[in-house]
């Protein structure tokens, strides 16, 4: 498996990576926060939504080169999470839940901007993992 920093097809961020093994090369950008990979192409794109909230649906950008990019969903082992939430396109903030007692606490959640993805996974602790 390889990794390394690329810069992001979707928002220019320097902060992207790009992890691959022989079969499938998935790309994580930490800037906006979304996340594609090389195994959803125009053939299977329906079908591979087909289980996704409709504002990730609504929320999909196709590059230039033609991969899907979504809101990126992270659950850490406690069950805290940080996960798009909105009503539209215009209306959306990445949403942050930090856990109580092993399971994720709603009274703690707390919004941020797209360009804030950073500062929503240092919230749920993502940074601290060991």
């Amino acid at each position: 498996m390889t990794e390394k920093l690329i810069d992001c097809t979707r928002c220019g961020s320097n902060a992207c990576s790009e992890i691959s093994n022989d079969k499938v090369t998935i790309w994580i950008c930490m800037g906006c926060g979304f996340t594609a990979n090389n195994t959803i192409t125009d053939d299977n794109v329906e079908q591979m939504e087909a289980t996704l909230p409709e504002l990730y649906k609504a929320l999909k950008y196709k590059d230039q080169d033609g991969k899907y990019w979504y809101p990126n969903s992270v659950v850490l082992e406690d069950k805290s999470m940080v996960f798009a939430e909105g009503t539209s396109v215009e209306d959306w903030k990445w949403s942050a839940v930090q856990s109580k007692d092993g399971k994720a606490d709603m009274t703690t959640k707390q919004e941020f901007v797209e360009r804030d993805f950073m500062e929503a996974l240092d919230y749920i602790g993502y940074f601290n993992q060991k």
